[in-house]
């Protein structure tokens, strides 16, 4: 029998605990009271055994205070001792059964209502999930607009909620609304990392983005995630394994959207420096079929886009792929109205790279002087932010360029590059790669 000191004993020791909790994480008793939307005293109380509150109380602290749920599970147990208490202490009356014969017939009244407040407490959930999914949009918009560090730093702290979330517990789709939201953001702090030079992070950050899209089981988010890998396999140099995400995630595409990105951003690119000219011309041809099964809504896309590919995107990508063959044919056409779109999207990374292939393509035509110009306007474009494809992107440019070496404005490009080797804004230190 489950004596009725034990349960104080119990609630007297929960308190304490929750009294713990809170001064570990900085909160006063006023300041937890606010924000699990109950009155002071009422955590004064509980914090000394002198008041019982209902297990919503203990779901928003556990919320609050990231505990993995562990005050209420506590909260559960001690609810579960005091009715077994109750239960062997009253006669059922009017079933000719005693406790002892009833007990294994019936579940706790108690636990039954615990149940109940579980479903009813989802609204907080579905309001947390809608704000992380709307943050995790913006941001994925805002990737090629606002500098590298200074978007890290602005997603710390919706790391650490999607890391509370996760503590906590939901029903099953809200679940994969939330790791789908989890791989989203890991997806884009990968290439945010990439950016910044920490690539062993990136691969981490991918990986993670494509585990949690597999347990989100969304085939569509897969697919997003390992063209994230796809996309930093690539700026690491691995062309061999950047192909294989690419055409791995195209089995996980199947008729989705990201069938574009994946095959001109993913397969024709890599396939470009493995040096198939074949294999290019098949993903180029593929792209453009593909865009007439996805008419477009008049946006540029973005390069972590959740939707898919835009023609200007597409353009720039089929040029950037035949450049690194050397055909130059048709590519200025592509990369005039590629820059000109990305310059009314203000979209910086993008305004810099066709800039860049545009500079390549003149260098071909015999044309330092212009090339050049566009290659300066592409370092200016970025001068406050640090992104790694445009860094990689000017090398190439120069590579390109090495018989005009001495050419003075070939020359204002390599000391402009090699001024802006080590970026103005130092990466955030949790994101220095030891590579």
């Amino acid at each position: 029998m489950v004596e009725h000191d034990e349960i104080t004993a119990a609630r007297r020791a929960l308190g304490r605990h929750l009294a713990h909790l809170r001064k570990h994480a900085g909160h006063t008793q006023h300041s937890l009271a606010r924000l699990v939307q109950y009155g002071r005293s009422s955590v004064a109380n509980t914090e000394t055994g002198r008041q019982q509150p209902e297990r919503p109380f203990w779901t928003r602290c556990d919320q609050v205070l990231g505990t993995g749920g562990t005050l209420t599970a506590e909260y559960d147990r001690i609810t579960d001792l005091d009715h077994r208490r109750r239960r062997s202490a009253v006669p059922l009356s009017g079933t000719g059964l005693t406790n002892d014969t009833a007990a294994p017939w019936w579940e706790p009244e108690d636990t039954i209502t615990a149940r109940r407040s579980a479903l009813s407490t989802t609204s907080d959930d579905d309001n947390r999930l809608a704000q992380l999914e709307d943050e995790v949009r913006h941001a994925i918009a805002d990737n090629e607009r606002c500098p590298p560090a200074a978007l890290v730093a602005r997603l710390r702290p919706l790391r650490g909620n999607v890391d509370h979330l996760m503590g906590t517990r939901q029903h099953p789709p809200q679940r994969a609304r939330l790791y789908t939201a989890a791989a989203h953001l890991s997806g884009l702090l990968a290439a945010l990392a990439l950016d910044l030079r920490a690539f062993r992070v990136a691969h981490a950050y991918a990986a993670e983005a494509f585990d949690l899209a597999h347990a989100a089981q969304q085939p569509d988010t897969q697919a997003w995630a390992r063209a994230t890998q796809s996309l930093i396999a690539f700026y690491t140099g691995n062309h061999r394994d950047a192909l294989a995400y690419a055409e791995d995630s195209l089995r996980h595409a199947g008729t989705g959207p990201h069938r574009i990105r994946l095959t001109i951003n993913g397969q024709a690119r890599a396939l470009a420096h493995l040096g198939d000219r074949n294999g290019v011309d098949r993903a180029v041809d593929r792209t453009f079929e593909l865009l007439a099964e996805h008419p477009s809504d008049g946006q540029v896309s973005t390069s972590l886009t959740l939707g898919p590919y835009c023609l200007t995107r597409a353009a720039a990508n089929a040029a950037t792929a035949y450049l690194a063959l050397g055909h130059t044919t048709a590519v200025a056409g592509h990369l005039t109205t590629a820059i000109a779109a990305f310059d009314t999207a203000q979209l910086r990374g993008p305004q810099a790279l066709s800039r860049l292939d545009m500079a390549t393509a003149h260098l071909h035509a015999g044309e330092p002087d212009q090339a050049a110009e566009l290659a300066l306007q592409a370092l200016a474009l970025t001068a406050e932010h640090r992104f790694e494809s445009v860094h990689q992107r000017t090398e190439q440019f120069l590579a390109t360029a090495h018989p005009l070496r001495r050419h003075p404005r070939i020359q204002d490009v390599a000391n402009l590059l090699a001024e802006r080797t080590h970026p103005r804004t130092a990466p955030p230190a949790s994101l220095r790669s030891p590579t």
